[in-house]
């Protein structure tokens, strides 16, 4: 509260400019947090998952072509974070953003500053998906060293030569476009409801659900929590799955936005 009560000390002068100011607050109250360490942990965690499991696997029949190792290693990371890591990721992170107001019951004495309402739920949105675009660039950047690893501790995997970076920067781009609707949705949920436990409660329900339902061709490509793993399938429904990405995120954030301003908060 103190933090943002010093980025208003001089009253803004239009809505960027008190965005800019919450954002500027929201940085602050960020450091050293467990949502800001998740931006590291989660993606090394799931690099480290794959590469462990290729270092300790049996290596069955001829080496694969440096391509193909590549590119197997490469789509179990992305995979796997798109897959399972991303909901789960995106839930937490929205959970604990929220938690940094819900928790010590600031709302009430933020709303009352003289800042638009939306801002700070803007505000909200910008952190999370910021977070998730520096874990995305983050896991883009760790496959190429986990690959060096494999060189080195399992040169019988066949991993040789350059990373696939056209294959890493596109899939990786594609997953992160794939994230708007889920980001637009956990930042309504989260500031929504109060409980902790509801907006993970949720995010963890929905991501179990998309285990089954991202696996249909008919469902996978419009369920929002199985968006982001579509981005590796080799269908032709990865535009529908990002215009709906986009489009719908645009529009859970007007009406999350309209919400948040008009209801009162404790």
């Amino acid at each position: 509260m103190n933090v943002l009560a010093k980025e208003v000390a001089r009253r803004p002068t239009g809505y960027a400019s008190a965005l800019r100011r919450v954002l500027a607050a929201e940085r602050l109250k960020l450091r050293g947090t467990l949502a800001l360490w998740m931006c590291l942990v989660a993606p090394t965690l799931v690099v480290t998952v794959v590469v462990l499991q290729l270092l300790v696997s049996t290596q069955r029949g001829p080496p694969l072509s440096p391509t193909d190792a590549w590119e197997r290693l490469s789509l179990g990371v992305l995979g796997l974070w798109a897959f399972l890591m991303v909901p789960l990721y995106i839930t937490l992170q929205a959970a604990l953003l929220a938690a940094l107001e819900h928790g010590s019951h600031q709302w009430r004495r933020l709303l009352a500053l003289p800042i638009p309402r939306s801002a700070h739920y803007m505000s909200k949105l910008l952190a999370l998906a910021t977070m998730m675009l520096a874990a995305q660039v983050l896991i883009t950047v760790l496959i190429p060293l986990g690959g060096l690893v494999l060189m080195a501790f399992k040169p019988g995997f066949g991993i040789a030569g350059a990373p696939p970076w056209t294959l890493l920067l596109t899939t990786s781009a594609g997953t992160f476009v794939a994230t708007w609707l889920l980001l637009a949705l956990h930042t309504w949920l989260a500031l929504r409801w109060q409980s902790f436990a509801v907006a993970c409660g949720v995010g963890m329900g929905a991501t179990v659900m998309g285990f089954l339902i991202g696996q249909s061709a008919d469902f996978g490509p419009w369920y929002p929590w199985s968006l982001p793993m579509q981005m590796l399938s080799s269908s032709e429904s990865k535009g529908t799955v990002l215009a709906l990405s986009a489009l719908g995120g645009l529009l859970v954030t007007a009406l999350g936005a309209w919400n948040f301003a008009r209801r009162d908060h404790d």
